[in-house]
């Protein structure tokens, strides 16, 4: 049906930035960072300095949130088009605007991903 094969090359035009989008991230960078850190947690003495310790944990969970919503975009953008190459074979229209809103939800959080990648100087996590 005409409308999931536009929404499916709509969807297929990102798929180049959603990879560029990985690799400016440094995802396998990031996943030995995780690591590195996550192994000092159990260390004796990790815990004398709180404050350092304290740091390096808030460190942890912004990689993983990190991570978590690229793999949570590349997820949404493989079920989408699942979806959409389903409903098309089917004929079915009832998903029309669940696809949709998928859609719509990859664009949104491409973008959102691509502006935290712009936005990593010292002060960009602070609330302006």
């Amino acid at each position: 049906m005409l409308q999931f094969e536009e929404l499916k090359l709509k969807l297929l035009g990102v798929k180049d930035d959603i990879s560029e989008l990985g690799e400016a991230l440094g995802l396998d960078y990031l996943k030995k960072e995780v690591e590195a850190n996550e192994i000092q947690a159990p260390a004796p003495g990790f815990w004398d300095d709180l404050e350092k310790a304290q740091k390096i944990q808030q460190k942890i969970s912004q990689l993983k949130n990190k991570i978590e919503k690229y793999e949570k975009l590349v997820s949404t953008f493989e079920d989408t088009l699942f979806l959409i190459d389903m409903a098309d074979e089917e004929g079915d229209l009832s998903v029309l605007d669940e696809v949709t809103l998928s859609v719509d939800e990859v664009f949104k959080s491409l973008e959102e991903q691509r502006l935290s990648t712009l936005l990593t100087g010292e002060y960009d996590n602070n609330n302006a």
